[in-house]
């Protein structure tokens, strides 16, 4: 008599254990985070809205750089304005202007805002993420017209070898 092996079956619906790890959208922090991955998007259309992806667009890097350059932008106006006799109306911003000194401020507004734009591309397939940054990109954007405007108020602006 021949002994045989036994078949591997595989488990009914029923009998499977944990949640089916394709309706989850993934997680949010997870091997590919930092180091990128294959998926672009979700797979099935049932799976598109709320879904991390491994990789991040062109567009999204765009929005990001410009969000970014302009909050530089707005601490080098910011340094400007208070260093012509301007006053700070963000109490927080203020308080760390005058505690910590033009370093500590840059340093809250750059991770402040840091932090805030990697929370916003790492959950970029959420709606409300994407209004967040399209609000943000908005806001500073507004901000820098604003600058702009306050930087024609003033007298004149030396900035190395030239004025403005």
């Amino acid at each position: 008599m021949v002994e045989t092996a036994p078949v591997a079956t595989m488990p009914s619906a029923g009998q499977r254990h944990g949640p089916d790890r394709r309706k989850s959208g993934g997680s949010v922090l997870n091997r590919y985070t930092l180091f990128g991955g294959r998926r672009r998007g979700a797979r099935r259309a049932d799976e598109r809205v709320g879904y991390i992806a491994d990789t991040h667009g062109w567009g999204l890097f765009l929005v990001v750089t410009v969000v970014a350059t302009l909050n530089i932008l707005d601490a080098f106006f910011t340094m400007i304005f208070l260093s012509h006799g301007g006053q700070e109306i963000n109490p927080f911003v203020d308080m760390v202007l005058r505690w910590g000194g033009v370093w500590l401020f840059i340093l809250v507004k750059s991770v402040g805002i840091g932090a805030c734009i990697i929370f916003l591309t790492l959950t970029k397939n959420f709606l409300v993420s994407r209004v967040g940054l399209a609000l943000v990109l908005i806001g500073y954007s507004a901000l820098l017209g604003w600058h702009f405007h306050l930087l024609g108020t003033l007298p004149s602006v030396r900035l190395g070898s030239g004025t403005l």
